[in-house]
């Protein structure tokens, strides 16, 4: 046969294909009440389970609304659109409206197709209903029935309520394919569900069949006790046609019509589903004291920055915890009372880990401790609670207690510069150490000019008189220094005012979070440095009851608290608080400035 021959031989089955299609009306299911209104038909009767079938309601005329559909409980229902048809016979004209819809079995057995009912002109009118069998497959070869094939599974089928539940999901070939998609991966709202990475492709061998998988993982966390049905999962993928046929040989002709249209008639649509999934879900023991509902195995650790300080410095203590398991809910753990210590909370840092087999995530928290009083102190052990599913109990686990040593605060260094010789108030007795007195001149000529003249001026004050001077700066630096150093407090003090408005110029326009966030560490750590607080660990309420303990008018110590409140409404997404205008022009270079310096001129004065 030449190629013309083979050619006619293809177009002619496209042809065949596309007028079989137009015109079928084949009586595959049983025959309406009304045939001349109402047709109900599919493309056969007999099906296997992972194959579909199409099923045609054709109306004649022009229905008030769509046609009802029978209730098909034990098949997806798939709409494939509608087709309207004009028909001219003996001058007559009829019209015809077609409803197209794909179904796909869920389960093998014998199953009776309700009536499909329609509104005609007011009136209803209803089909006549038909059986349709669905086989488990049993009549294909195993090498035909285990070329495409999807599964899930699931790491328990009893886990306790709040346990982590790994759903694994998989399509299996060994042909080609081309596009696929999961149209259904839902797990109802009793469920938590997060991913696990991203779909894994690897190759497997099943009894010596080479095999491409494509995976899909998912922890699942259960939120009732009871029974949870976890429904299928449905895959729509694109499968050569010559593939088709081999793994369809009963390939009906709404097949080959749907392969026609598809990409350059290569492609045929197949739709895979998983069995459903049924989780005995048990409840939860009653609850110990401490318990946050961790469920999983989890840590927890603590540590200290320093373990000697003296009183009023500050040192960090550190709480981590994580694990796995529904790490969503990992909060921080009650830590005991700390009556020896100024405590400033910190932000918790979180990470959650779902690229491991397991979900897993960590979270740790920060505080800042000032130790109130001398002497050796400790932070207590930490508990914290969760239930193990292994144990199926509650377990607890508990830091090591953290030892510190504090030594009393060294006093500001006091320069003695004069001393009282009468324990009593009032006149201070002076003592004269030694008399200077010159030779009295009561003549002018015998008096001698001493004073340079000329160049010699420039020598005697570059000799003379600079490196006095340099000396006295440099001495004057130095105890400026040794001051400094011995008292940190006042250091910061000095240099609250030039600090702040440093940053202030370098400060971001607008009034998003991240100027907002820029803005409040501004406002904070002058607060803090100019009265020897912890200033980034200011609550608004406690910015402004220490201001007005230092001094500062009561007014503007409230615009200091409102706009502290208000920066943290915009940086963490709040409610905006009342007011909320103008936080852009407050917040700007200009507006910071201002407010910094108007505190610092009430402070100025309170200090002196």
């Amino acid at each position: 046969m030449d190629g013309s021959t083979r050619g006619w031989s293809f177009d002619w089955r496209r042809a065949a294909a596309l007028v079989a299609w137009t015109c079928f009306l084949g009586p595959a299911g049983a025959g309406a009440q009304e045939p001349d209104r109402i047709q109900v038909t599919v493309d056969r009767n007999q099906v296997a389970l992972g194959d579909q079938l199409y099923l045609t309601i054709r109306i004649e005329g022009s229905p008030d609304e769509p046609p009802g559909l029978p209730e098909l409980p034990d098949f997806r229902v798939l709409s494939r659109g509608e087709r309207r048809d004009m028909q001219i016979t003996n001058g007559r004209v009829s019209n015809s409206t077609s409803y197209n819809y794909l179904l796909i079995p869920t389960r093998a057995g014998s199953f009776e197709i309700g009536p499909a009912t329609a509104l005609i002109d007011g009136a209803e009118v209803r089909s006549r209903p038909f059986t349709i069998q669905v086989s488990a497959g049993e009549d294909q070869s195993d090498e035909q029935d285990r070329d495409l094939f999807v599964t899930s599974t699931v790491s328990t089928d009893r886990p306790w309520q709040g346990q982590q539940v790994i759903y694994t999901w998989r399509f299996y070939s060994r042909v080609p394919v081309g596009q696929g998609s999961i149209e259904s991966m839902d797990f109802g709202s009793d469920v938590v569900v997060e991913d696990l990475g991203e779909v894994r492709q690897f190759s497997t061998s099943i009894d010596g069949v080479q095999y491409s998988v494509n995976e899909v993982r998912k922890a699942l966390f259960p939120q009732r006790p009871g029974e949870l049905t976890l429904p299928q999962t449905q895959l729509r993928v694109q499968v050569e046609v010559e593939q088709a046929r081999r793994l369809n040989p009963r390939r009906s002709i709404f097949d080959e019509f749907d392969s026609l249209l598809g990409t350059g008639g290569r492609w045929a649509t197949k739709y895979l589903l998983t069995e459903p999934l049924t989780l005995d879900v048990r409840p939860l023991p009653p609850a110990p004291a401490g318990w946050n509902g961790l469920v999983g195995d989890f840590d927890i650790g603590a540590s200290l920055s320093r373990s000697e300080l003296q009183v009023g410095q500050s040192a960090t203590l550190e709480v981590r915890v994580g694990g796995s398991g529904n790490v969503q809910l990992l909060t921080e753990p009650d830590i005991p009372e700390l009556p020896a210590f100024k405590i400033y909370p910190d932000q918790p840092d979180a990470s959650i880990d779902r690229s491991g087999h397991l979900l897993t995530g960590r979270k740790v928290f920060r505080r800042a401790l000032v130790p109130l009083v001398a002497g050796p102190l400790d932070v207590p052990p930490i508990d914290l609670v969760y239930f193990d599913p292994e144990l199926g109990d509650y377990a607890t686990r508990s830091t090591e207690r953290i030892d510190l040593e504090v030594t009393p605060a060294d006093g500001e260094e006091e320069l003695m510069l004069t001393e009282s010789l009468a324990p009593t108030t009032g006149k201070v007795a002076v003592r004269i150490l030694a008399d200077d007195i010159l030779p009295i001149r009561r003549a002018a000529a015998g008096i001698a000019s001493v004073t340079p003249q000329g160049w010699r001026l420039w020598v005697w004050f570059a000799c003379g008189v600079l490196p006095p001077l340099i000396y006295l700066a440099l001495l004057a630096h130095h105890r400026r220094e040794r001051r400094y150093a011995a008292d940190r407090t006042l250091r910061r003090r000095q240099r609250a005012l030039r600090d702040a408005l440093s940053v202030a110029r370098k400060l971001r326009s607008g009034a998003g979070p991240a100027s907002a966030a820029e803005a409040s560490r501004i406002v904070r750590r002058y607060v803090g440095d100019k009265l020897g607080v912890e200033g980034p660990a200011l609550t608004p309420s406690e910015a402004e009851a220490a201001l007005v303990r230092a001094g500062v008018d009561g007014a503007l110590a409230g615009r200091c608290r409102t706009l502290l409140e208000r920066l943290e409404a915009a940086q963490y997404g709040l409610a905006p608080v009342a007011g909320g205008g103008g936080l852009a022009a407050e917040t700007s270079t200009e507006g910071l400035s201002d407010l910094i310096k108007t505190l610092d001129r009430q402070l100025r004065g309170r200090q002196r």
